[in-house]
């Protein structure tokens, strides 16, 4: 066999077209936090579910400190940040189960998913990837966030063009609607408190913003969707004919996110347990957050200009909104893993076989993620401070990197009475003495199945 780049050749795909249409919502165009989006994507048509976005006008109006002061709102970095859940169905069946703070796990798996050159570039140019980070000098706030909205904070058009479910992650990019049926997908709007704000010439991560009279908020105008669909030769669908026939079903993999919250921390250890019974369990995803991350607070400074190391300061984002803000909460610098501890235990096997330090899962992000060499584009988490004051992640990776997600890899816990643990140990409590919270994120593959007459099932 000759590789590609020596051999000569050249085909044609015949009968091929393609065109964008867009999708407006069955509610109304103008909708606040709490609110619900749906929408059905076109039948009988070939999608390109990579091709899938959500365009909107997004418009805030400021809160008020205490003192008074008026604080201006500031949207979160990544917009999608402002969706709390997604529902998708495939005729009447569900097939992405709405999972607790959409938000949140979109963070947690970019965090080391993504790369920086896309987020610096087309995140920033889309869909909102960094967030403003102060006010300092600002004066008149009509100067950077418009005219006519002066004095109520940021707004602009923005684009949600990724998905941490099955809307982006099927095996299959093209889902012929035709074989599959129709698809409706519902999105809940998260609550205010996603959002960041800044007094006139401060920070975002201001003191003052800790006492709040009226918190700001925002809402969404006209929104709407738009997706490609193909025609494809006469032989896909004599394809998919032939293999309805011959088979019982079409399989189409995709991931499914489940979230497991353990409360009110305030020691210097704890346990997160939890029960999950999946086909395929591909990896493990653990933040710590304050309990009290949904109160309108101040952001974090992940790139300080003073304190250790300070000159080294961070790539990436320089602040992180107080919602999605995940800390190691140990004591001493960044750069030095302390008495923190951690480790995974399913079914009673460690995992790592020994109790593993931060610097450890600084090391693991890249590795989980399958980010391992210098000609790879690199995570999102841009240094120790960026990790330890609001970007540490925690992962423990048990399907195997570099295959397809057509191949489940990954841990069958079905049919098993599985327990899943996460431990952590050597937390400074004076950080927690308001309580804080575990997050597990598994990341699991799931199976739809395609049968003739359209009728779908899905293996969790």
């Amino acid at each position: 066999m000759l590789p590609e780049n020596v051999d000569f050749g050249a085909e044609v795909l015949s009968n091929y077209s393609r065109n964008t249409f867009r999708i407006e919502p069955n509610s109304s165009t103008t909708a606040t936090s709490g609110r619900v989006i749906q929408i059905t994507l076109p039948e009988n048509s070939i999608l390109d579910m990579k091709s899938l976005r959500m365009f909107m006008r997004v418009t805030t109006t400021k809160g008020v400190a205490t003192g008074p002061h008026d604080v201006l709102a500031l949207l979160p970095a990544n917009i999608e940040a402002l969706i709390s859940s997604i529902e998708v169905y495939v005729n009447g069946v569900q097939v992405a189960q709405g999972s607790n703070e959409y938000n949140t796990i979109c963070k947690v798996i970019k965090l080391g998913a993504y790369n920086q050159d896309a987020q610096l570039s087309s995140g920033v140019l889309v869909n909102h990837s960094r967030m403003v980070g102060s006010l300092d000098g600002v004066t008149d706030p009509g100067n950077i966030f418009g005219q006519d909205l002066s004095g109520n904070g940021e707004n602009g058009d923005v684009c949600i063009d990724n998905w941490c479910n099955f809307l982006g992650t099927t095996a299959t990019r093209f889902i012929p609607t035709d074989v599959l049926g129709s698809i409706t997908i519902k999105i809940t709007l998260a609550s205010d408190a996603v959002l960041s704000g800044a007094i006139l010439g401060k920070d975002t991560n201001d003191p003052s913003l800790n006492s709040m009279d009226t918190n700001p908020s925002y809402k969404i105008e006209n929104p709407f969707f738009t997706i490609d669909s193909c025609v494809l030769p006469e032989a896909y669908n004599e394809l998919l004919r032939r293999r309805l026939m011959q088979d019982e079903y079409l399989p189409l993999n995709y991931t499914e996110y489940y979230t497991f919250i353990n409360s009110g921390i305030t020691g210097t250890s704890y346990s997160n347990r939890f029960a999950l019974s999946s086909g395929c369990i591909n990896s493990l995803h653990a933040v710590q957050r304050l309990d009290s991350h949904n109160i309108f607070g101040p952001a974090t400074n992940l790139a300080p200009i003073t304190g250790p190391r300070a000159p080294i300061k961070t790539g990436g984002a320089g602040f992180e909104g107080k919602f999605f803000t995940y800390k190691t909460f140990k004591s001493g610098p960044d750069f030095r893993d302390g008495t923190f501890k951690y480790q995974f235990n399913i079914n009673n096997v460690a995992m790592p076989q020994f109790l593993a330090s931060n610097k450890f899962a600084m090391a693991n992000l890249p590795y989980v993620n399958n980010k391992l060499t210098p000609r790879t584009q690199g995570i999102l988490v841009g240094g120790e401070t960026s990790f330890c004051q609001g970007q540490a992640v925690y992962t423990c990776m048990l399907s195997h990197p570099d295959l397809s997600s057509k191949v489940m890899s990954g841990l069958n816990s079905r049919g098993i009475n599985s327990q899943f643990y996460f431990n952590a140990q050597g937390l400074d409590s004076t950080q927690i003495t308001s309580g804080m919270s575990s997050v597990v994120i598994a990341s699991t593959t799931a199976q739809l199945r395609i049968a003739s007459g359209r009728q779908v099932s899905v293996v969790w």
